[in-house]
């Protein structure tokens, strides 16, 4: 209820503030400008795919649906940095709650942004899947050098990865 989420939603063009700025990369987001999008990846909620499709051709329609099928090999890079690439042919109904969550992640990896926003990455993952995905957050920001931007109510969670927070209370203002 602080505006954790809508704050994202905002950035990723969902939905338009009623008042303020966005910015991005020091340039300010107009409404209806989406060039920026390209450069950053998201997982909002929950990641939804085809349950009896494979990771890897849930991947294959995402990348025709991006005009990525010219990065050779990029669907296998993203399902390795993920460590679901032994499980690609398994269809994603078999797949626990922390492996679709990482198959989303590797959805947002799949046009190699330089921003990657997570909407409550751990949310519903039992303490092998939280220390998981503060590994894979970790790798991401540090090996990938990819900026993370987190949203996230367990400031015990954000506190083991982040190196910098913000705190939302009511909404920006």
């Amino acid at each position: 209820g602080a505006g954790k989420s809508t704050t994202l939603r905002m950035i990723l063009g969902l939905i338009y503030p009623s008042s303020g700025e966005i910015f991005f990369k020091g340039e300010k987001v107009e409404k209806y400008d989406r060039s920026y999008l390209s450069q950053i990846g998201a997982l909002i909620e929950r990641p939804d795919f085809y349950e009896n499709l494979s990771a890897y051709n849930n991947l294959k329609i995402f990348e025709r649906l991006a005009n990525l099928e010219n990065k050779k090999n990029r669907i296998e890079t993203v399902l390795k940095e993920v460590k679901l690439w032994e499980r690609r042919a398994s269809r994603v109904k078999t797949y626990s709650q922390g492996m679709k969550q990482r198959l989303g992640i590797a959805q947002a990896l799949l046009h190699e942004p330089e921003l990657i926003m997570l909407d409550e990455p751990s949310n519903g993952l039992d303490p092998k899947g939280q220390a998981d995905m503060r590994d894979l957050i970790h790798h991401i920001s540090s090996e990938l050098n990819i900026t993370v931007l987190i949203s996230s109510h367990i400031l015990a969670e954000i506190e083991l990865i982040a190196n910098r927070m913000i705190i939302i209370n009511n909404g920006l203002r």
